[in-house]
């Protein structure tokens, strides 16, 4: 097991190895990073997910370390034998880095692979997609919480470079109750991250013209959609569990100056890359049924963030 990760950026500290991990929402919070107001709401502290004995999940580590090495070797292999497919160069080296997160490498030998761009290029794709969905599952499975959230953060890095949020249904909330203290403190900072979702993409989608930008209009259009969804889902979740769901604030703060697809776009894409992180911090402090939807939610909003010009991240969200 590693003893360590890399620092994480702005939002989400980790700190101890993988079996044993607190996570730490810093004061520069999801909604802070967005909306750019010292007035937005938040929850800042620490959360401590569940901490299993150091190698309860050896074994799971195990087998998403081989599964990363057979991949990495195809899309080495892949990139060699097509050099004009860069984004098997591409793919290549996010596996490089994810092993190296879970303290391996790619070690699997190199399978054939033919020379034919498009048959390639399938057969990696398909390769891909097995992978991201193994990871998704390797995230929800987990006994540490900190594990999760990493194995959660490279199933979006693929959905980001090549393969989309999955095809299969995205986890269900339901309003269940069970979740532990800190698992509610998470669940109300994503939800008064939501909330604050839902304001700014009304603004974004009141200042894009259907005529004009349609592909944007869309594009934001399938965003609050989705926002609005996981508002509603947290709010029954936190209401299932006995507790008074924060509420959303009267208004909040967006740049004066939206008079541009571009101005749109960027504001979009921060905020999507802000729900990722705050997703990440969800994964890490839940598990079960509560786990696997903030793990969908967080590829959803990791890959929706390249919608609006993002940029793939090896570990988006962290």
């Amino acid at each position: 097991m590693p003893a360590r990760h890399r620092p994480v950026p702005r939002r989400l500290v980790l700190v101890g190895g993988i079996g044993a991990a607190t996570v730490l929402l810093t004061g520069c919070d999801a909604i802070d990073d967005v909306l750019g107001s010292d007035d937005d709401p938040g929850v800042s502290g620490a959360v401590t997910p569940t901490a299993p004995p150091a190698d309860a999940d050896s074994s799971l580590v195990e087998s998403v370390l081989a599964s990363i090495s057979t991949t990495g070797a195809l899309a080495a292999a892949t990139a060699s034998a097509v050099p004009g497919l860069k984004v098997a160069a591409r793919l290549a080296r996010v596996h490089d880095a994810h092993a190296a997160e879970l303290g391996g490498s790619v070690t699997a030998p190199a399978p054939e692979v033919t020379t034919d761009r498009a048959a390639s290029r399938a057969a990696l794709v398909s390769a891909e997609a097995a992978l991201r969905d193994r990871l998704v599952d390797a995230a929800r499975e987990a006994h540490s919480g900190s594990l999760a959230q990493v194995l959660a953060a490279m199933a979006a890095a693929l959905g980001q470079v090549l393969v989309g949020p999955g095809s299969r249904p995205p986890a269900e909330l339901p309003a269940a109750s069970g979740d532990t203290p800190p698992a509610v403190e998470a669940l109300q900072t994503t939800l008064a991250a939501e909330h604050a979702a839902v304001f700014v993409y009304g603004v974004l989608g009141g200042q894009t013209s259907a005529s004009g930008s349609p592909a944007l209009y869309t594009a934001l259009t399938s965003a609050y959609t989705a926002h609005r969804a996981r508002r509603d889902d947290l709010m029954a979740r936190l209401q299932a569990d006995g507790a008074d769901p924060v509420a959303a604030e009267p208004g909040y703060g967006v740049p004066a100056d939206l008079s541009t697809p571009t101005a749109v776009t960027d504001r979009a894409r921060a905020l999507e890359e802000s729900a990722t992180a705050t997703y990440a911090y969800l994964v890490a402090s839940t598990t079960g049924d509560a786990r696997a939807w903030a793990v969908d939610a967080l590829v959803d909003a990791a890959v929706r963030s390249t919608t609006f010009g993002g940029r793939p991240d090896r570990l988006p969200g962290l």
